[in-house]
């Protein structure tokens, strides 16, 4: 089944907690603070994969969870890190946050996006000592890390796209052009689903995407439009397939409805509207009277800055011109596209993308006021205070302290919040004093 969107819920894992253990020498009086920090969780990544077309599997199963890390142990020793989650998706995704905002472009086979950091595995007690702290008897919590939601968004990688209004006889001249075999009838709407074939010329080769039938309005979402739309973004070239039976009752049929396909296009995208183009005009073989489409040829010309072929793909009359003419627009789009990726600097294959941004700076400080308490959001405080025993008073005074190195006080002070005033940071409470 073709599926091409998705909802998924993703959570990196969790880091392990460190431990808070003892070595006790012979004498039964000295000891040694040995507890071993904690693993780190898995990190999330996303990638396309050559073996899947659809993201039908993303249907049953929406929950995908990292690998918690391991608590640290005694002696030392540092827990396991948690296993890293892959989540494979076709060439061809975008990924989105829950508000649609584009994240990522997974356009080809082997990108890779790190989308999730797996949580800091807690120190262990053995990673405090020090001349003031000889024995300290506390350790770090591992980090917990959030789920969050991705939308998935599948575009069909193709070099061409056949367009047309509905019963234009589509999926006909796929399937003659290529293997692709999509259900064919005399009606109008037997395409309900995007369909891929390959099709072969002399030495080279391109992918040809026959779209469902377009409608009027379909760039706002008329008859799905907008969904059958999006899966053209990538393709190089446009078939504009016109029904030339429609002649017979209407002579301007093929110009208004080539128009009225251009205006749709130009609606959705611009980048779309600009897309090189060719114009087949379909059934001839159903047309007694051929002038009427010679005619409607010439008006068309006026219009369209594209070449135009007559054909009839139910018997193959001019096929191979159609296929030889497309050949060439696909190669000479590709070179011109390859030219211009050769000046571009190649992106990395890797790339990184959280939530939960590694890098922010203590600077970038928000203050919510609720009342008389004002409510501290920081990822590097928060994280902080995370990580923190707070039931344990050695741990505490130890964050005190760090709190302290950070000048956060002053910077509170700075920012408007007065002395004596209630203060939080996470699950921490405390009063603003000197």
């Amino acid at each position: 089944m073709f599926l091409d969107e998705a909802k998924i819920n993703v959570k990196a894992g969790n880091g392990g907690s460190g431990s808070t253990s003892f070595f006790l020498l012979k004498d039964r009086v000295k000891k040694i603070a040995c507890g071993g920090n904690g693993g780190k969780g898995g990190d999330v990544i996303i990638e396309a994969a050559s073996n899947l077309s659809t993201l039908y599997s993303f249907k049953d199963k929406i929950h995908y969870k990292a690998q918690d890390g391991q608590r640290g142990s005694s002696n030392k020793r540092a827990g396991r890190s948690g296993e890293d989650l892959y989540i494979q998706v076709p060439p061809g995704t975008i990924i989105k946050n829950q508000k649609g905002d584009f994240l990522f472009d997974l356009s080809k086979t082997g990108d890779k996006v790190l989308i999730a950091r797996g949580g800091r595995g807690g120190r262990g007690n053995a990673s405090f000592v020090s001349q003031r702290l000889k024995f300290p008897s506390f350790a770090e919590k591992g980090e917990e890390t959030e789920s969050f939601w991705l939308n998935l968004e599948l575009r069909l990688v193709a070099d061409v796209a056949l367009v047309g209004f509905p019963n234009a006889g589509k999926s006909t001249i796929i399937s003659m052009i290529s293997k692709a075999r999509p259900k064919i009838a005399d009606y109008p709407f037997t395409t309900i689903t995007p369909n891929l074939g390959v099709v072969y010329y002399e030495n080279e080769s391109f992918v040809v995407a026959d779209i469902p039938g377009l409608i009027k309005g379909a760039h706002i979402g008329v008859g799905l439009g907008d969904k059958f739309l999006r899966h053209i973004m990538r393709t190089i070239v446009i078939v504009m397939v016109l029904d030339c039976q429609q002649l017979i009752s209407d002579k301007n049929a093929l110009l208004n409805g080539f128009m009225e396909l251009r205006e749709e296009l130009r609606l959705y995208s611009q980048d779309l509207y600009e897309k090189k183009y060719m114009i087949a005009i379909n059934k001839i073989d159903l047309v007694s009277d051929r002038s009427l489409v010679d005619k409607a040829e010439k008006n068309l010309l006026k219009s369209a800055n594209s070449e135009i072929v007559q054909m009839s793909a139910k018997t193959g009359e001019s096929i191979n011109e159609f296929i030889r003419i497309l050949s060439e627009k696909v190669n000479l789009e590709r070179r011109k596209i390859s030219e211009k990726s050769e000046i571009r600097e190649a992106p990395e294959n890797i790339r990184i993308y959280s939530l939960d941004d590694e890098d922010l700076k203590k600077e970038n400080i928000k203050i919510i006021t609720r009342g008389n308490e004002y409510f501290i959001e920081n990822k590097c405080l928060e994280r902080m205070v995370a990580m923190t025993d707070l039931e344990n008073e050695e741990a505490l005074e130890y964050l005190k302290n760090r709190l302290k190195k950070t000048g956060i006080g002053d910077k509170l002070k700075k920012m408007g919040i007065k002395e004596g005033s209630t203060v939080i940071i996470g699950k921490l409470v405390f009063e603003l004093i000197d």
